[in-house]
This record gives C-alpha cells, structure tokens and sequence, in this order.
C-alpha cells in the first residue's frame, strides 16, 4: 500500500466565514508529514449564509432542503477547485456546518449532504464525524487533538482563535483539549449589529471601554467552573451570553472591548506554567486588538508563535483530511480520552460507489 495519500478536507465552521478546502499530501514513514497543496476559501452566497444563520430555527424540511443545498454549493465549489488545480485526490473529507451540539442529551448534528457531495464529485466523501462520539457520551469536540498530535511536533499548546476558542495541552504523557470561551461566533455577532460583516483588525473593539460590571458578569458563568471534558455549541451562546451581552444600553464599541477582554482572561486563565511555546491558528490570528489583549493578559512569558498564512487559515481543514485519511485505514481518529466517551473510534461516515 502506498504511504503517499492526496485527500481533501473541507471545514465549515460556525462563524460562516465561508468554506475552507484544502488539498493535501500525508506522508507516513517513522511519524506522519503532511503539506499543504492547494487552498481556497469560498464565500458563501448571501441567501445560504442567511439561512445557515438561522439554520437551527428551520422545520425538519426545510433544514433537510438546507442540507441538500449546502451540500451541492460545497459539491459543485470542490470540482471547480479540483479543476481549477489539476489534482487528483482520494477522498473528500468534511466536516460539514453545525446546527445543534447539545452532548448532554447525545444530539449534534453537521449538514452538508455527502450523498449530494458524492453525487457532483464522484469521489468518496466522508463525513459526519462528531456524532458517534456523542452517542457513545463524549463531547463531539474537540476533534482537531489528534492531528494536533500525530501531525505536529515541540509545542506545548494549540489553540484556535476560532468562532469557539478550543485548546489543546500536549506533553509527553497526555493530552488534553476542551472549549475554552466563545469567540468570533459573538464579536461578529456584535459587529452585524453595526452593519459589518466582522471587526476588522479589532478596530471597533480599539474605539471601545472596559465595562467592568459586564466583565465581571460574564467570567462568572459556570461553565467556566466546568472540569473538561466540556464544550460550547451555539444553543449555549444563544443562551447565556447573548442576553447578558444585550440587556442593557452600554455602546456596541464598549460591548466589544469588553467581550475582547472577557476572551483574552479566560483564555490565559487556561494556560498553566512559564513559557510555553504556544501554536496560534484561526480568523482571530488577524483581530490585532485580540491578539494585543491575550498577551496584556499573559504574565507568563509564553511564546505565541503564528505561522505562515496557509496554516493560520486551513490548520482545520488539514486536520479534517487527515481524519477523513484515518477514518479510510480505520485508524482511530479521535482522541476519546479528550472528548470523554470511553472508546477507541474511527467516526465518521463514508459515502462511496458501488458499483
């Protein structure tokens, strides 16, 4: 069997940046290698980021509609990639967009039709990977530690400035990962209400003031008491931090700076010991006064390294395609030890011809 294997993986995350798609190459000799073909980032038409917006509100058929039809946008956006680059890959690997995360009654639910997937590209498509996790009473997140571990080596921590920010712990006895603090998913909430599409660089936050009281209201939710595994999905947000973030008259700008520095505290509250030297990755790499704001917080001396931009961008996407790769040489793809169920998986569903 060759040890040279080409796969795509697509990340859709719940901020609804747009599509990520990356064509890689994993290479497995001693330990596993990956690169980074090719990489694309596709927006989403205004009518399907409208309903995906709203996707959770949607009657069982509609959200069924939905589901086809993100999973012909992502179908149909992968053959012009394919084409676009000449490539050749084995199998498609998605992650698919989030509507529900609720693990402590075993539901989670990812849309973006793989049938449809299959039925455009004509390669296997995989999909579908958190459910089985939280069947079996883990978390379905995070997902991304095992190709944190497996893929990359010398850091002590990962973390993803994502729509949800998550963390992973690795030494060499252990790893550990949860959610830590809602993140893009809300500042670019904030920043609709201003009528932009996100803060660029953070420079709405930059404008605003620390609103003491909603800081202080805020690091107090529970879920931050929580020992992991834990994790936050949108019900979560819509529930407890929306209102709070809400209920009162303070200015959006101060509503922001706040939110910033509520992220940056939880963030650094969950990194233990002195100079670690820490990989950065995700759409918050490039909010300045975030980034500026996590390390006011960080007394530590931690080194905070950001990578080149291919991988600040597509580090999920890479690990998806990765785990779509385990998941074809049933390998376990994740970590279960992270995600609290109590056995060995390969998740995922694979969607394949036939005939």
């Amino acid at each position: 069997m060759s040890n040279n294997f080409k796969i795509i993986g697509i990340m859709s995350g719940t901020s609804l940046d747009g599509v990520d798609i990356a064509h890689c190459t994993f290479k497995k000799n001693k330990n596993w290698t990956y690169k980074i073909d090719k990489a694309k980032t596709v927006k989403y038409p205004s009518r399907l980021k409208k309903k995906l917006k709203s996707c959770f509100e949607l009657s069982g058929y509609k959200l069924i509609k939905l589901d086809h039809n993100l999973g012909e946008f992502i179908g149909l956006e992968i053959n012009k990639f394919i084409k676009h680059n000449d490539l050749n890959p084995e199998i498609i690997s998605s992650h698919g967009h989030t509507v529900f995360h609720n693990p402590k009654e075993k539901i989670g639910l990812q849309i973006g039709n793989a049938n449809k997937i299959l039925s455009i590209v004509k390669i296997p498509v995989i999909n579908n990977f958190r459910e089985l996790d939280i069947i079996l009473g883990g978390q379905g997140a995070p997902l991304v530690p095992i190709g944190e571990k497996l893929l990359f080596k010398g850091y002590d921590y990962f973390i993803n400035l994502g729509g949800i920010i998550n963390i992973t712990k690795i030494d060499s006895s252990s790893v550990k990962a949860h959610d830590v603090v809602a993140s893009n998913l809300v500042l670019n909430n904030i920043s609709n209400k201003l009528n932009f599409e996100f803060d660029n660089k953070g420079s709405i936050a930059r404008k605003g003031k620390l609103i003491t009281t909603l800081f202080d209201e805020l690091n107090s939710l529970k879920f931050y008491k929580k020992n992991h595994p834990k994790s936050i999905g949108i019900e979560w947000i819509n529930k407890k931090i929306f209102p709070i973030i809400y209920k009162s008259n303070h200015k959006l700008e101060d509503v922001m700076a706040t939110f910033s520095n509520h992220i940056a505290y939880q963030l650094i509250k969950n990194i233990d010991g002195k100079k670690n030297k820490i990989l950065v990755t995700g759409g918050g790499v490039y909010n300045d006064f975030l980034v500026e704001k996590i390390k006011v917080y960080d007394k530590n001396k931690n080194l905070w390294i950001i990578p080149d931009n291919k991988l600040i961008k597509y580090k999920e996407a890479l690990i998806f395609a990765f785990m779509g790769l385990l998941k074809k040489l049933n390998k376990q793809n994740i970590l279960n030890n992270v995600t609290g169920n109590n056995i060995k998986i390969s998740a995922g569903n694979i969607s394949e011809n036939t005939f």
